[in-house]
């Protein structure tokens, strides 16, 4: 039995970090597309007013940008736990209509999660033949948000309905995850 626990504990540290890098990749990739989408927008206003010409790609890249740092943010939203909740009326249920109230959540962000990843998919292989007017990318780079976003939302909630943690802010309802090299709280259920 023994043999047993390092082997999991061994996979469960594997989990964690794999977790971590997709964690870190999501973010980055977020705050990365929030800060080009920021500039767009600042030349596109600068351009207009301080110019006097506004040009063309700026509000085409803005659309873009918006919609992939928002559909990041839905995934990263359902693995903080800060989706929109109606808690006022869960929290007046009874205690074990309350809990299974919180196991149908994941399981219904599950079914969003893959109607994102099945849609988006679709919409995104239907786009790629079809050109943005000015910036001539494909306008499978708009629609990719949503399956990329449907993968994550999937990954999130599948871990949340296996009772694990999935909150990555320090303070968080499990250990900090900001530095994978620490061991942070010992809450069980936390990957």
């Amino acid at each position: 039995m023994s043999a047993a626990t390092p082997d999991e504990s061994g996979a469960r540290r594997a989990l964690r970090w794999a977790i971590l890098g997709v964690d870190r990749v999501t973010d980055l990739l977020a705050l990365s597309l929030l800060v080009f989408l920021v500039l767009s927008i600042a030349w596109q206003v600068f351009s207009r007013y301080g110019l006097g010409s506004t040009p063309r790609w700026t509000s085409e890249t803005a659309l873009v940008l918006i919609g992939w740092v928002g559909f990041l943010g839905i995934a990263i939203g359902i693995r903080e736990r800060s989706h929109v909740a109606i808690s006022f009326v869960v929290d007046r249920f009874p205690a074990g209509l309350r809990a299974a109230a919180e196991r149908l959540a994941p399981l219904l962000m599950l079914l969003f999660g893959g109607y994102l990843l099945v849609q988006g998919w679709e919409f995104t292989v239907q786009m790629m033949g079809v050109t943005l007017p000015s910036t001539g990318l494909p306008r499978s780079v708009q629609y990719g948000a949503m399956p990329v976003s449907g993968v994550l939302v999937l990954l999130y909630s599948f871990l949340q309905l296996a009772g694990l943690n999935t909150a990555r802010e320090i303070g968080a309802a499990g250990e900090d995850h900001g530095d994978a090299g620490t061991t942070g709280g010992n809450e069980e259920g936390s990957v």
